[in-house]
């Protein structure tokens, strides 16, 4: 499947019609059906848990980073080495709770809402969220919080931006680990030259278009949220369902994440070949829904040091459906490069 260009282009765009009729056409449905199931009822309002504030996952606050005010969570000593989570779609701070608790007492967890996430501030454009204003929050962030170098664990999205902060930053990164994650050239070469991998990747022509994915992902309940950690025996909680909800309730949430997404978007990509030393580990889920294995292999015709593991019997919210398994996964990696 190797396009050209132009072909490229033409694909995209009709994929992104395709597509986006579809979903409409299947959300304009849902819509009607829960309102006529819900007739009279008043609409439910999102209440927050309280285990966003329980204060065993750290202390909230707030810093103005590359002329964005994130917010995050820390927890333990701050004199400690920096371990900076970063959350991927659609996600925010909360999803690295287990991790925190379980590092916090031999590392200073920081888990951040990325900007136009959570609590923190939601620009307005597609060209607030291109990947180089991304990695330069990471920058300014751990500047500001007096530092020099950070050792990054990663999900998703998170990677995309904490790869590209290896790449360009590399003198201020101990270690990375990224789960259920890419490249942002692995991805778009696999998706224009793997059959399997973009007719996976779809939301992502999708996402192209204006208004109906927001609309999509905030009809009803917000019940995305209670499909997206379902699999097999590895379902979350009740009470988790409810923080993702409550947080992205709140109006304007989905427009920042999909354009994330809108804003990587390419028809071409140069390759790279990375040969820093950094210590890089990727761990990809084996039942991933979104990414295929063979990602792993590009990858490793990206950068010269880097470790990669397929996680067997695995989804793709690794941290939120099996922590325990993320969480030996980074103490073995910490422990090899003695981080």
């Amino acid at each position: 499947m190797n396009l050209t260009v132009i072909q490229r282009f033409i694909v995209a765009n009709i994929l992104t019609v395709i597509y986006s009729s579809l979903i409409a056409t299947s959300t304009l449905l849902s819509s009607l059906t829960y309102k006529l199931r819900n007739f009279g009822k008043q609409k439910p309002k999102f209440i927050p848990p309280a285990s966003l504030t329980d204060p065993k996952y750290g202390v909230h606050k707030y810093i103005k980073a590359n002329n964005v005010k994130l917010h995050y969570v820390e927890s333990g000593d701050p004199s400690k080495p920096l371990m900076l989570f970063l959350h991927g779609f659609p996600e925010f701070w909360y999803t690295w709770r287990h991790q925190i608790v379980e590092f916090n007492k031999d590392y200073c967890c920081v888990a951040l809402d990325m900007r136009g996430y959570g609590d923190s501030e939601k620009p307005e454009g597609i060209s607030s969220y291109k990947l180089d204003v991304l990695v330069e929050d990471v920058r300014d962030f751990v500047r500001k919080l007096g530092r020099n170098k950070c050792i990054l664990v990663s999900h998703d999205w998170g990677g995309i931006v904490a790869s590209k902060f290896r790449d360009t930053h590399p003198d201020h990164v101990d270690g990375i680990m990224m789960f259920a994650s890419i490249t942002r050239e692995s991805w778009h070469r696999e998706i224009w030259s793997n059959l399997e991998q973009h007719f996976k990747s779809w939301y992502t022509f999708f996402f192209r278009m204006p208004k109906i994915p927001e609309w999509s992902m905030e009809n009803g309940d917000l019940e995305m949220f209670e499909t997206l950690f379902k699999h097999d025996d590895k379902n979350v909680d009740k009470d988790t369902i409810n923080c993702y909800k409550y947080t992205f309730s709140k109006p304007g949430s989905f427009s920042p994440p999909v354009n994330y997404y809108r804003a990587i978007f390419s028809l071409t990509c140069p390759e790279k070949y990375i040969d820093n030393n950094v210590p890089m580990l990727v761990a990809n889920a084996e039942k991933d829904t979104a990414l295929v294995p063979n990602l792993l292999n590009r990858m490793k015709e990206e950068y010269k040091y880097i470790e990669t593991m397929l996680v067997k019997d695995s989804h793709h919210f690794l941290q939120e459906q099996e922590p325990q398994k993320v969480n030996k996964i980074i103490r073995e990696f910490l422990a090899k490069h003695k981080l």
